[in-house]
């Protein structure tokens, strides 16, 4: 039997449009509650042993350009790496339109699944 770990639509360093509106809204605390749950799924699949983590689409948020948000993700999944856990990831709608999905440079324990064709692993 193996563990694994899925997540989906977390959208890290979402700008979430429109937040600013609500005068009362703590804007910082809630943009970094995708970074603080995603911090989170990377310890939980150490901890718990887990033989890969699937990231099933739209992990970045459309065309956010912020480079950061890049880093902070391959830094994450550096840290999957010294584990010995596999990262697959499929692209999701949000993803097709990100710069960071086109340009980053993935860790050798990261697999990004064509959107074409079917794959294994």
């Amino acid at each position: 039997m193996f563990r694994f770990v899925h997540a989906a639509d977390i959208h890290l360093d979402s700008p979430l449009r429109g937040l600013e509106s609500y005068p009362d809204a703590p804007v910082e605390q809630i943009r970094g509650a995708a970074r603080r749950a995603f911090d989170n799924l990377v310890d939980l699949a150490i901890d718990e042993g887990a033989a890969f983590v699937l990231l099933a689409g739209d992990l970045f948020d459309g065309d956010w350009k912020d480079y950061n948000t890049g880093l902070y993700f391959t830094h994450r999944m550096g840290r999957l790496r010294e584990a010995g856990i596999r990262v697959l990831m499929v692209s999701g709608n949000h993803d097709a339109a990100s710069q960071l999905t086109r340009t980053l440079r993935l860790p050798d324990n990261v697999t990004l699944f064509p959107h074409r064709k079917a794959a294994t692993v």
